[in-house]
């Protein structure tokens, strides 16, 4: 079974901050990039050239939603930013199994459409926990003091807890 994902813009942000974008490829086998995501992550230009480079190798891939309506009663009805109401509807239309975002809202809206949510924290303990990239904490640490993450110790502590257990990775 593919492992295709869709990610929101900040959780991309911090992966690519972290230079941990392309070892998204050990979980995921596609990850969509939702238009607007694709706006909001090109105004951090510091990004663009760095996000060019996974779109290039066929790893990240944009895609434009097609159900503008759909996308319209998120926003308004379940006050999410367009970015993610953006991701949550192309998860149906890509029959995407993941979306990747950190927004609380967004993450138990995805939960009650099927999908597997999962935050950056998430990710960043199974990476840290196969020995990938650095400590969690170490990682949080740095993206709250460079892009002002915000994310409770408790989250964190969880996630570290978490990252044996999780069942869906493959």
């Amino acid at each position: 079974m593919k492992r295709i994902a869709v990610i929101d813009s900040s959780s991309l942000i911090n992966f690519a901050h972290l230079g941990l974008a392309n070892n998204l490829r050990t979980y995921f086998d596609r990850i969509y990039v939702p238009r607007q995501v694709q706006i909001e992550v090109n105004r951090k230009s510091r990004f663009r050239y760095r996000l060019k480079k996974l779109y290039d190798q066929g790893f990240l891939e944009r895609c434009a939603c097609a159900d503008w309506y759909g996308v319209q009663l998120l926003v308004h009805a379940r006050e999410l930013d367009r970015g993610e109401a953006e991701g949550l509807v192309q998860a149906k239309e890509k029959a995407a199994r993941f979306f990747v975002a950190d927004e609380t809202r967004a993450r138990r809206i995805a939960e009650l459409q099927g999908l597997i949510p999962i935050g950056t924290v998430g990710i960043l303990a199974r990476l840290s926990l196969e020995r990938i990239a650095d400590d969690t904490r170490l990682l949080v640490r740095k993206l709250r003091r460079e892009l002002n993450f915000r994310v409770t110790d408790r989250v964190v502590e969880q996630a570290i807890a978490d990252a044996p257990a999780f069942e869906h990775w493959n």
